[in-house]
């Protein structure tokens, strides 16, 4: 790695400094007046967008309904969980200051370990842009795909008295204007879906980046301590290992702080993706089953993967983190810390009884995220479908 760049990415300010732009343009990385005021806008530019006209959509039927329904819950997710992130914000800002504390410790133990923070700094920067691009791409493609066919479609049906097939947006009506039967009405809503979109991407990728990275970086600072710990038995002096020692306990002690800020931060977020993960799946697989899948049914396809790919990405990161603090329990059981002086063997049985209590990321204050909670879930959801598709066969007799 070029000298410039290791320099740059061993600075405690480079600590999800991507991610923390984002959230600031949105206002969701500060407390002050103009801060409050974006994050209020965003707040109203959903309950005109998003909210109302769903509410008043005036559909014309059941399948209009159910992709409406799908749609609803999504953006539910990702404003309502922004929201939730925004109202706690100062914890957040919490974190964000132990994370730096943590790297200015990691840089000042061993250039070993500096070595790792910074590759891993700039590695989550680099995914981080390259992720935020993509979602852009993908965003831009969800806008501008409809537009081609209907245009030829439009041109087609000039000379016939078939009718044109409006692909929407927004499975509503919106507002006053008609765009499922009018030309000028639907490209007055196209051009009114664009900075619509564009912001569902846009939180979309920034709450999803935000909890990945920062669960990332927790899973990091808990495999550096474990190596912190392991060095213990490599030092030389009595008085290098009186240093490493406090370091380790700073470590370690940080590092559970972390965990719980972040858990306290982000809990509400996983709350409302849970209960909205559960409710998409059930609606989805009923729509599937009766309609199955059919450029009717895309958009229903296209949440149902997303949510599912974002709450399993959620439960994989939660699984790693709690396996690495399972490992750092091993390694501070294995150090032979009854052949360290008196004043060293009260803070490694400190140690040892924090690291029983491991610190967790949770759904709420009620279950943990890791990937046997993601089946648990998904048995919940196919359940739910079950009685669901058993209760309208029944209303259907």
């Amino acid at each position: 790695m070029k000298f410039e760049l290791f320099q740059k990415y061993s600075s405690p300010d480079t600590v999800l400094s991507f991610v923390l732009r984002l959230l600031h343009i949105v206002g969701m990385n500060g407390a002050g007046f103009w801060s409050r005021i974006r994050v209020g806008g965003i707040f109203l530019f959903y309950l005109i967008f998003l909210v109302i006209p769903p509410l008043t959509g005036g559909y014309t039927d059941g399948h209009q309904r159910v992709r409406a329904s799908v749609e609803f819950l999504f953006n539910c997710n990702i404003y309502g969980g922004s929201m939730f992130f925004a109202y706690d914000v100062a914890t957040f800002q919490a974190f964000i200051q132990e994370l730096k504390s943590l790297s200015i410790l990691v840089c000042s133990h061993s250039y070993r370990l500096k070595y790792k923070l910074t590759r891993f700094n700039r590695r989550a920067d680099i995914i981080s842009k390259v992720q935020t691009t993509c979602m852009g791409a993908v965003t831009l493609f969800y806008w501008i795909a409809p537009i081609p066919s209907i245009c030829a479609h439009y041109y087609r049906s000039t000379n016939s008295t078939e009718p044109v097939r409006f692909v929407q947006h927004l499975e509503v009506k919106f507002y006053r204007l008609e765009n499922r039967t009018s030309v000028e009405d639907y490209i007055t809503f196209v051009l009114i879906m664009l900075p619509v979109v564009v912001m569902c991407g846009y939180v979309c990728n920034l709450k999803v980046m935000t909890i990945c990275c920062s669960i990332g970086h927790c899973t990091l600072y808990t495999r550096l301590t474990m190596e912190m710990v392991e060095q213990l038995e490599s030092m030389a002096s009595a008085e290098r290992t009186a240093s490493a020692i406090r370091n380790v306990v700073q470590m370690h002690t940080g590092l559970l702080k972390c965990i719980r800020l972040l858990n306290t931060s982000i809990r509400s977020m996983l709350m409302l993706q849970w209960l909205t993960c559960v409710l998409n799946w059930s609606i989805s697989l009923i729509y599937l089953t009766n309609v199955g899948i059919s450029l009717q049914s895309v958009t229903v396809v296209v949440m149902f993967f997303l949510a599912t790919a974002e709450t399993f990405l959620y439960c994989l990161l939660g699984t790693q983190l709690a396996t690495q603090q399972q490992l750092l329990e091993h390694a501070l059981y294995a150090t032979r810390w009854y052949n360290y002086p008196i004043a060293f063997r009260s803070s490694i049985r400190m140690m040892l009884r924090q690291s029983q209590r491991h610190a967790h990321i949770t759904v709420g204050k009620f279950f943990r995220v890791n990937l046997e909670e993601f089946s648990r879930i998904v048995n919940l959801s196919y359940s739910a479908y079950v009685v669901l598709k058993d209760v309208i066969k029944m209303d259907v007799q």
